[in-house]
């Protein structure tokens, strides 16, 4: 079972960064316009931030479909790195709506929990998950299974 679920986690993380740099290029051809304006208002992040990240889901999401030791240190990293950002979003969100004096209270708590959902409970989980699932990324497990295969 612990195999299956690596294996859709690295597919979802293919995903996700084929995605990624897909919808840029699709938005490019398709409205040039908005994606050219889009793309100049948001200079600095999208050149240094998010197309590296999706080289980075594409890049881990390969390596943990064939069992990579370093995909292992990779999806931690990933896992520690969104709980980070998503307790900055959640103190950033909050800090906003009292700021500013949005009001909203009904909306405000399922955007909580959505956060806290998104942002802590799935990264920690993930962090759970790999950390048991941490011998099967092993150098000894992944050429003890590749020599047994091939003598059988």
């Amino acid at each position: 079972m612990r195999k299956v679920i690596v294996l859709f986690c690295g597919l979802l993380l293919l995903l996700l960064g084929g995605g990624g740099l897909l919808l840029p290029l699709l938005g490019y051809i398709y409205e040039r316009e908005g994606a050219v304006l889009l793309a100049s208002l948001s200079f600095p992040l999208f050149p240094f931030f998010y197309l590296p990240f999706t080289g980075w889901l594409l890049v881990t999401g390969g390596g943990l479909l064939f069992r990579r030791k370093w995909a292992w240190y990779s999806v931690q990293t990933l896992c520690f790195f969104l709980l980070c950002s998503g307790l900055l979003a959640l103190v950033g969100f909050n800090l906003f709506l009292v700021t500013f004096d949005m009001g909203g209270s009904e909306w405000q708590g399922i955007a909580n929990l959505g956060l806290g959902l998104l942002f802590i409970l799935f990264p920690l989980g993930g962090m759970v998950f790999f950390n048991r699932a941490r011998a099967d990324f092993s150098l000894s497990t992944l050429e003890k299974d590749r020599w047994t295969a091939s003598f059988d």
